[in-house]
């Protein structure tokens, strides 16, 4: 097998269209039915079904094709790691971040990192973070910012504990707080169980139905305008930027609902030379440890 074949099994998994593959390798079609039927001979079993939807794999040809993407991987990480015996660490890492980390946390970070890493890039991606917790899983990207406490396999380090605040444009009296306009938005799935959470404990009742501004920056353009009020978990710092009044959440023990954000990354993938530098500056400079 050449590693060119390796990467005709992992192509035709992922994109099951020969025509297609054969175009992203820049080869013939026939010539790749050829590379294929050869893999079928080496290896004595047949590997995909020609169907008129397209490329169906066999069993010992998706165990083949699941092969196929650990060898590409493999070959990307050795020459990733014989990059790193260069005197300046180079390359790209693939960052997910919700909108509120992105906006007063993240730039101060990839600032500080890239003082000494200049030949470092970041591709960001802006989420929710339920949406990029899936993405790390995924292996979509390579590490993520999440805020709230999600499950799965991946390695966690706490960055953040973010206090809840009702934010309103005035002062407020909590016991009216149910009688007055409430301003929702798009927000993870974890953030919104644990101020629903405290909603019901405080109130006995589902928190309202109220206006939905969409980002949560429109939320608070809107709080500023007397609009209403919205719930957010937020940074500190955050009162200086806007215009407006911040009453704490607090528990039945009068502590703060806190919410933690934690950068993650797979468990069981190999990280590049780069990620793994990242990961050791945010162990050392970023860390809460407990």
């Amino acid at each position: 097998m050449k590693d060119t074949d390796w990467e005709i099994l992992f192509r035709l998994y992922e994109t099951p269209n020969m025509t297609k593959v054969a175009d992203m390798l820049y080869i013939s079609q026939p010539s790749l039915t050829k590379r294929v039927k050869n893999m079928e001979k080496e290896f004595g079993v047949k590997i995909i079904n020609r169907t008129s939807k397209g490329v169906k794999f066999t069993s010992e040809g998706e165990y083949l094709a699941k092969k196929a993407k650990e060898y590409m991987e493999f070959i990307k990480n050795v020459k990733e790691e014989l990059n790193s015996y260069k005197t300046k660490l180079e390359g790209t890492i693939k960052v997910g971040s919700p909108y509120t980390y992105s906006k007063f946390e993240l730039t101060d970070v990839l600032f500080e990192y890239s003082k000494k890493n200049k030949n470092v890039k970041f591709e960001i991606i802006n989420d929710q973070s339920n949406n990029l917790f899936k993405m790390v899983l995924k292996n979509h990207i390579e590490l993520g910012f999440i805020c709230g406490d999600f499950d799965g396999d991946v390695n966690k380090i706490l960055v953040k504990k973010n206090k809840a605040y009702i934010v309103s444009k005035e002062p407020i009296d909590l016991e009216k707080l149910p009688q007055m306009q409430r301003i929702d938005y798009k927000t993870n799935d974890k953030s919104k169980e644990i101020l629903d959470g405290w909603w019901r404990k405080t109130y006995g009742e589902n928190p309202p139905v109220g206006m939905f501004a969409g980002y949560v920056e429109f939320a608070w353009q809107l709080v500023d305008k007397g609009l209403g009020y919205a719930c957010c978990f937020l940074p500190e710092g955050f009162e200086k930027a806007y215009n407006v009044c911040l009453t704490p959440i607090l528990d039945e023990d009068g502590n703060n609902i806190i919410r933690n954000t934690w950068l993650v990354y797979p468990k069981n993938k190999q990280m590049s030379v780069v990620v793994k530098d990242f990961v050791k500056f945010v162990e050392d400079n970023i860390q809460i440890r407990e």
